[in-house]
Parts: structure tokens; C-alpha cells; sequence
């Protein structure tokens, strides 16, 4: 790896890093006025966490499309597509039926469990989806490595 593309990669995933604090920050606020309040009751089976879960999976589609738009070798492109289906797939929709499964007033510990899996996939997703595009606007060239 030479200088350039470490540094491609630094500003990449240093962006996605910023966006992903500006998506917790108003759980970070929720949280901070239920423990003043002291109205910490049901602080776990709100569907915060299926909300951020399906922001940063929606985050991370968008980064990708904007990569593959603004990126010159389309050689490639057909592979992140496959990649946005996964996330669409297996992230972003299942995602939505957590949400809507805890909004209608089904909690368990089992919706409990499945929102924190799908945060951390999320958040997994995000990152490493994310700086995917970002180096891809950035470097404008794909190369197989970028790939999954």
C-alpha cells in the first residue's frame, strides 16, 4: 500500500466516522434526558436502536451509489451492486420489521437481543461499506481489493 491510497483510505473512513457520531448523538440525547428525568423504565425495548440500526444501513447504500456514480472504471460495479442487495437484504429489511415488531407492542427479550445484533451489524455495515464509497469517490478507481 503506498502513501496515497493509505491516505485515500484515512479520509474515507474518517468521514464515516463523523457522520456515525451525528447519527448516535440523539440516542446520546434520549438517554441523557430519561436518566435526568429518571424515567429509565422500557429504556431498552424503545425502538431507538432499530431507527439508528436502519439509518446506518440506508447511510451505507447511499455511500456506495455515490461511489459507483462518481467513480470512472465501471469495470467492477456489478459487484457492489451485489453488495448493496446484501445490505438491503439482510440489513436494512429486517431492520424495518424489528422496528415495527416493538412499535406495535410486541417486547421481548428476544426483540431486545435482535435490535442490538442488527446495531452492531449495522454500525459494522456502515463502517466498512461506508469508507468502500468514500474511497471510491475519493480514488475514483475500483480495484478488487475494494470489494467483498
Amino acid at each position: 500500500m503506498n502513501k496515497t491510497n493509505s491516505n485515500f483510505e484515512k479520509n474515507a473512513l474518517s468521514s464515516v466516522i463523523v457522520d456515525f457520531i451525528f447519527t448516535f448523538l440523539p440516542l446520546v440525547v434520549i438517554l441523557f434526558i430519561r436518566l435526568l428525568i429518571l424515567k429509565c423504565e422500557n429504556i431498552i425495548l424503545r425502538s431507538d436502536l432499530s431507527f439508528i440500526s436502519m439509518i446506518l444501513f440506508g447511510q451505507a447504500i447511499i455511500k456506495l451509489f455515490y461511489g459507483i456514480s462518481e467513480n470512472e472504471n465501471k469495470k467492477h460495479s456489478i459487484k457492489l451492486v451485489l453488495d448493496v442487495t446484501l445490505v438491503i437484504s439482510f440489513g436494512l429489511i429486517p431492520s424495518i420489521i424489528i422496528l415495527v415488531l416493538v412499535e406495535i407492542g410486541y417486547t421481548n427479550i428476544i426483540l431486545f437481543i435482535s435490535q442490538i445484533v442488527w446495531l452492531i451489524a449495522s454500525v459494522g455495515t456502515y463502517i466498512f461499506i461506508g469508507t468502500i464509497g468514500n474511497i471510491l469517490v475519493m480514488n475514483k478507481n475500483i480495484k478488487e481489493s475494494d470489494l467483498l
